[in-house]
């Protein structure tokens, strides 16, 4: 599995990068968007723009969202989810990033919570597919 990540073999016309920032007590780091923009609550990052690859698009996110300078070595590739969606075809890269930092600089919507995993699928509308990005979580730490 590669830092970068590719979806370069499919076609997707939603192209995603993710942050999950989580700490040693295995919780989870989310963005709190309610009254901001649906769903209430989300993960941090977005699109890939023309021309930038899925850590570029991490890196960039990441700043604008966050205030993080983060490098490459900040963070873990964990791999993909792609979904269909309301005629959309979308693909997420998904980013773990291991922190200890308590507090971060929100930029967007109301701020941040770290939650514990079942509270943060609690608050999620697409509860499987957080499954699925808890799963790799655990398998990243597992190894």
């Amino acid at each position: 599995m590669t830092m970068r990540g590719t979806d370069e073999n499919q076609e997707f016309n939603v192209r995603k990068s993710l942050l999950f920032p989580v700490n040693s007590k295995n919780e989870l780091f989310i963005q709190d968007r309610r009254g901001y923009k649906k769903p209430d609550w989300g993960f941090f990052g977005g699109s890939i723009e023309a021309g930038e690859n899925p850590l570029d698009a991490m890196i960039r996110e990441s700043k604008e969202e966050l205030n993080l300078d983060l490098k490459e070595e900040d963070l873990t590739y964990l791999g993909t989810s792609a979904t269909e969606w309301d005629g959309s075809s979308i693909i997420r890269h998904l980013y773990l990033y291991p922190t200890e930092q308590i507090n971060f600089d929100v930029r967007e919507g109301k701020g941040g919570r770290w939650l514990s995993f079942e509270e943060v699928r609690k608050r999620m509308d697409d509860q499987d597919r957080f499954d699925e990005v808890v799963a790799l979580i655990q398998q990243y730490r597992a190894r």
